[in-house]
């Protein structure tokens, strides 16, 4: 699956209500794919793009924020993440406004394409 971007729907995602209160609530949020299943995300800023790059096994979500509002620009497998030139993601980065990257460990390509159907279409 090659790396997917597009203007998004907004309101696919939630931060996660167990952690309102808490000083870990900005470091996790959930999406829901097009088939309902929610995923569970842990949340990057922009400047850890090279310890994001470097996940295996995970689908990594470029957000941005509209009035504050986190909205998907781009999902991607972390193999087509890895495989991607680093200014070709930097790039991505500048012109989509990605502001965070959103990553969910231990996926697949099934996965992917989940988020990419609800997020991106």
């Amino acid at each position: 699956m090659a790396i997917e971007a597009a203007h998004a729907s907004k309101g696919r995602g939630q931060p996660l209500a167990s952690l309102d209160a808490s000083e870990l609530s900005h470091r996790f949020y959930r999406w829901r794919g097009a088939s309902g299943k929610g995923y569970i995300c842990s949340v990057f800023p922009k400047g850890e793009l090279p310890l994001v790059a470097g996940f295996s096994s995970a689908v990594t979500i470029g957000v941005s924020r509209d009035a504050g509002t986190p909205r998907a620009v781009c999902v991607m497998p972390s193999g087509a993440f890895a495989l991607a030139e680093d200014r070709a993601i930097s790039a991505l980065e500048a012109d989509s406004g990605v502001e965070e990257w959103h990553v969910h460990f231990t996926a697949d390509d099934a996965c992917a394409r989940d988020l990419a159907a609800s997020l991106l279409h």
